[in-house]
This record gives structure tokens, C-alpha cells and sequence, in this order.
């Protein structure tokens, strides 16, 4: 079975706050409908978040490019590789359970950083995935892989 650690979580700041702003935090609350006190939470469309590995800096950093972490716009950065699940799989973080709902592959938004960035990592971007029920997330909780589909 793959595992691995959280190592970092982001929420996307709500209107009232700094609208769009995203906000390293240490642990995050989920439901089916995304995270409790995001922007995007309950917003009437798929509730979905996402999920990046370290294997994605680590493919930037060995071009010799240098980012922050969250730049791909993920909700949990892990340690550990799973961008090998398909859609169906079944992820368990800390006390949440996820679907994953497919790769994620919007790069757009990258060419602005660096013209390179999006075919540097092109299938290695993160994965959509979508909470099943309500839980907390807390840096350094574990990641487990369920099911493969």
C-alpha cells in the first residue's frame, strides 16, 4: 500500500478576507462540500481540491527553476508520489476520506512563471480529488491509498 506525510496545507482566502488569497494554514476542516472557511467552500460547483506531490517541485527544482510551494495551487502537498491513481481511487488523509476525480491538467495559469513550466511538468501537475465526509487535516498526518482503481 503507498503512503506518505502531509507536508503542507493552503486555503484559498474568502471574499471578506483578502479575496483570493492563499493562506498557508497548519490543519484544514472538510466536508463533501470542500473546506470549511474557503472561498470556493459550498459554492454550488464540484468540490473538488487538490492534491500535489513532492515529485512536482522536485521536477522544477532540477530544471533549476525556484518556486514557493503552492504555486500549483494545491490544497495538500504530500511527500509521497501518487499520481499513478485513476479516477475511483480512494485516499485516506489524516481522518478524511477522498475520491480522486481525475489529473489535474490545467497549466495555463504557469506560463506566467516561466515559460517552460507547464510541458516541465505535463502528468506530473496534481490530482483533483473530492472529500467523501466530514474530517480535519493536519500537517504531518498520515496518507494512505485505500483503493487503486
Amino acid at each position: 500500500m503507498t503512503s506518505g506525510k502531509v507536508l503542507s496545507l493552503y486555503i484559498t482566502m474568502p471574499d471578506m478576507m483578502r479575496s483570493g488569497h492563499r493562506m498557508r494554514v497548519e490543519d484544514i476542516e472538510c466536508d463533501e462540500n470542500g473546506i470549511m472557511g474557503s472561498r470556493d467552500y459550498e459554492n454550488g460547483t464540484e468540490h473538488t481540491m487538490v492534491l500535489v506531490s513532492k515529485k512536482s517541485y522536485d521536477i522544477i527544482e532540477e530544471a533549476e527553476l525556484v518556486f514557493e510551494r503552492g504555486l500549483l495551487m494545491e490544497d495538500i502537498y504530500v511527500d509521497v508520489d501518487l499520481y499513478h491513481l485513476k479516477k475511483g481511487s480512494i485516499i485516506e488523509i489524516g481522518e478524511m476520506i477522498f475520491e480522486v476525480t481525475g489529473a489535474c491538467e490545467d497549466y495555463r495559469y504557469l506560463y506566467a512563471f516561466a515559460p517552460e513550466l507547464p510541458e516541465l511538468i505535463q502528468g506530473n501537475r496534481g490530482l483533483f480529488i473530492t472529500p467523501i465526509e466530514y474530517g480535519r487535516i493536519e500537517v504531518g498526518d498520515e496518507v494512505n491509498v485505500i483503493k487503486e482503481a
